[in-house]
C-alpha cells in the first residue's frame, strides 16, 4: 500500500473491533494496530511515569485507574504496581501469578490485564513469538523443498554476533537479484519500523554478508526499500494462518468423528487440540495434541484465575506457530462449553475464532 493509505489505516485503527472494517487481511490490520499501540506507549510512558505519587494516591482513594493513565492494560498495571512500592522482581512475580497480590481489586486488575492486553501481556508476547516462528517455518520449508543449502540463526550464532534468520552459503536468485541472506519479520513494514531495524540489523547484514532480503509477512509501504518484500513470493498454505489469524472450534460426538478428517483437510488444519479429559483420538492429517491445563472441568471460570490456566493458554498459542488449529470438545453448542472461555481469551489477543 502507499504511504497515504497506511497513514489513513493507522489513524482509523483504534481497537480490535476495527479489524473487520477495512479491505485488508486481519493479520495486516492487527499488526498495524499493535505497532501503533507500541509507538503510543513509547511516546506517553515517560511523562506518565513522572506521576507515580499521584497514581498511588488515586488508587488508594478510588480503587480504580485514573483516566489519564491511558496506556495498554499491562503497562497501566506495571506503573500502578511500581507506584504502590512493588520492586521489579515483585512486579514480575505479580504478572506471572496475580494470586501473589493480596489486594483483591488489584489482583482482579492484573488478571484482566493479562487477558485483554494484546500487545504487552505474557500471552500477547507468546502470540508475537508464535507469529514469528510461523513466518520462519514457511521460509524454511520453501528452502528445503528446493534443496537450498542454508544455515538458520542458531547455526550462525557460532560464526557471527549478527545473525539473519537464514544465511545462504551459496547465493540464490529471488526476483532477479542474488541474495545471501533472508530476514523474516512478522511485522508490517512501515517507515518507522523499517528505519529502526535497518539501523539495528539490516545494514549490518549487508556489510557482513552482502545482498539479502527482508520479508515483512503482513505487507509494507510501497517503495520502502529495494531489499524489502512481502510474503507472497513464498507460496504456502501456512501463510493463510498468518494472514487470517483464524482458529476453529468444534463439538464432536460419535456421529461427527467420520467427518473430522475431511474437515481437517478442507480447513488446512495443522493441529487438533483436544479439550476433553478422556477418549484420545487417532488423527491422520494433523498433529493431535492434548493440553491438560485447558481440559473441561467444573468451575472453569474460576480455573481461569490460575497460573495453570495461563500456562495452558501459552501452550495453545505456541501451537499457532505450526499453522491453523481446531479445538474440539464434547459439547456441540460452544456457548455451553468451556471453550467459550478459551475463545474469549483468543479473541482478546486478536484471533478470529470460528465455531463450527
Amino acid at each position: 500500500m502507499d504511504i497515504s493509505e497506511f497513514q489513513k489505516l493507522k489513524k482509523n485503527l483504534r481497537n480490535l473491533s476495527d479489524l473487520g472494517k477495512f479491505p485488508y487481511h486481519r493479520g495486516t490490520l492487527f499488526t498495524i494496530l499493535s505497532q501503533k499501540k507500541v509507538d503510543s506507549v513509547k511516546r506517553k510512558y515517560p511523562k506518565i511515569a513522572e506521576r507515580l505519587d499521584e497514581l498511588a494516591d488515586y488508587w488508594k482513594s478510588n480503587k480504580k485507574m485514573p483516566l489519564w493513565l491511558n496506556l495498554t492494560p499491562i503497562m497501566r498495571v506495571r506503573l500502578l504496581l511500581k507506584a504502590l512500592g512493588f520492586s521489579k522482581s515483585e512486579i514480575a512475580k505479580s504478572l506471572n501469578d496475580p494470586e501473589y497480590v493480596e489486594d483483591e481489586r488489584l489482583k482482579e486488575a492484573i488478571w484482566r490485564a493479562i487477558y485483554v492486553d494484546y500487545v504487552y501481556s505474557p500471552l500477547a508476547v507468546k502470540h508475537q513469538f508464535a507469529r514469528g516462528k510461523l513466518g520462519e517455518e514457511i521460509i524454511r520449508r520453501w528452502l528445503e523443498s528446493r534443496g537450498v543449502d542454508h544455515k538458520d540463526e542458531r547455526d550462525m550464532r557460532k560464526e557471527s554476533e549478527k545473525t539473519p534468520d537464514f544465511f545462504l552459503p551459496v547465493p540464490i536468485e529471488i526476483k532477479g537479484k542474488e541474495i545471501n541472506w533472508i530476514e523474516s519479520k512478522a511485522l508490517f513494514g512501515d517507515p518507522r519500523t523499517h528505519s529502526f531495524y535497518s539501523k539495528k540489523q539490516y545494514s549490518q547484514y549487508l556489510e557482513l554478508f552482502g545482498e539479502g532480503v527482508v520479508v515483512y509477512w503482513f505487507g509494507h509501504v510501497r517503495d520502502l526499500d529495494n531489499n524489502v518484500m512481502d510474503g507472497t513470493f513464498f507460496s504456502s498454505p501456512l501463510r493463510n494462518a498468518l494472514l487470517d489469524m483464524r482458529i476453529y472450534t468444534m463439538g464432536i460426538d460419535k456421529h461427527s468423528l467420520d467427518k473430522l478428517e475431511k474437515l481437517i483437510q478442507n480447513l488446512a488444519v495443522s493441529t487438533v487440540v483436544d479439550l476433553r479429559y478422556d477418549n484420545d483420538l487417532e488423527i491422520e492429517h494433523a498433529e493431535y495434541v492434548r493440553i491438560p491445563e485447558l481440559e473441561e472441568r467444573e468451575n472453569f471460570g474460576e480455573h481461569m484465575r490460575t497460573k495453570e490456566f495461563v500456562e495452558g493458554m501459552s501452550k495453545l498459542i505456541d501451537l499457532y506457530s505450526k499453522g491453523r488449529m481446531l479445538l474440539i470438545c464434547k459439547e456441540r453448542n460452544w456457548k455451553k462449553c468451556h471453550r467459550r472461555h478459551i475463545s474469549w481469551v483468543l479473541r482478546n489477543l486478536g484471533f478470529d475464532v470460528v465455531h463450527i
